[in-house]
């Protein structure tokens, strides 16, 4: 299975694809063509002919390099803080996934094979964290108050292959112990899982999951291509006074294609 090959869209779309991009209003219906992303990357100067489609959450925030030789079209990814990875032969148009030296680092760049650089070329790539990419901050009011929120999210094989035994996990839940997260799935019909009327109204039939590990992480089942499943999301806010800046989580989903 290649990363690019399953992905994790935000929803609310008017028709499955469609766009949708404000992650407050991702609460069920129909998949949104919108990918939720971890990192924000700029787009790239001097190597012409590659866009970033994504990053990999354990990249980390950063500087990172693209490093493009004109002899054989390669490309070659380095996360911040890491060795550059193996280089990829890229000088035939479409999507490359990208490893930097540790596996799990990686970029995912789609290429436009006329537009490639003639010479060497490389680029400093600022990779920054996305801030309420999913939820938004807890204002004064709403933390001593407490608060419970939902969102939902559909997971889809964009490949042309069955994925089998999907997964679900927490790979980490949240620092601040005031708040947690919860998450459940719900198998789309007609492409798409229910909708709730705001971010408070909990959706019906949810069984909710630390799924605190990959060995404790929720089963989604086979997936055939272009098939999809959804996962719910709650955070609940206790009561409190206190204040925890930049407060997160990381969702991991994982499948097997033999």
């Amino acid at each position: 299975m290649a990363e690019k090959d399953l992905n994790i869209y935000l929803t609310g779309a008017a028709t499955d694809g469609a766009a949708q991009t404000n992650p407050l209003l991702s609460l069920g219906g129909k998949r949104s063509g919108a990918i939720l992303k971890s990192l924000s990357a700029p787009a790239p100067v001097n190597v012409t002919g590659i866009a970033i489609v994504d990053v990999s959450a354990n990249c980390g925030a950063g500087n990172a390099t693209l490093a493009f030789t004109a002899a054989g079209q390669t490309l070659a990814f380095t996360a911040p803080g890491d060795a550059a990875g193996a280089a990829v032969a890229v000088g035939v148009s479409g999507t490359y996934e990208v490893y930097s030296g540790t596996a799990a680092k990686y970029i995912i760049v789609t290429v436009t094979a006329g537009s490639l650089p003639v010479a060497n070329a490389s680029d400093a790539i600022a990779l920054a964290n996305v801030i309420d990419n999913l939820f938004d901050s807890v204002g004064s009011g709403e933390a001593q108050a407490g608060r419970t929120e939902y969102r939902a999210l559909i997971v889809k094989n964009d490949s042309a292959y069955t994925m089998y035994g999907m997964i679900v996990w927490l790979a980490q839940n949240t620092p601040f112990p005031s708040d947690e997260v919860q998450i459940g799935l719900e198998t789309p019909v007609a492409n798409a899982i229910q909708s709730v009327v705001n971010e408070t109204t909990a959706p019906t039939g949810i069984t909710w999951s630390l799924a605190a590990s990959e060995a404790a992480a929720l089963a989604a089942g086979n997936l055939a291509a272009g098939a999809a499943a959804g996962i719910w999301i709650r955070r609940v806010v206790s009561p409190t006074t206190a204040r925890y800046a930049a407060n997160n989580f990381m969702l991991s989903v994982k499948a097997d294609t033999v």
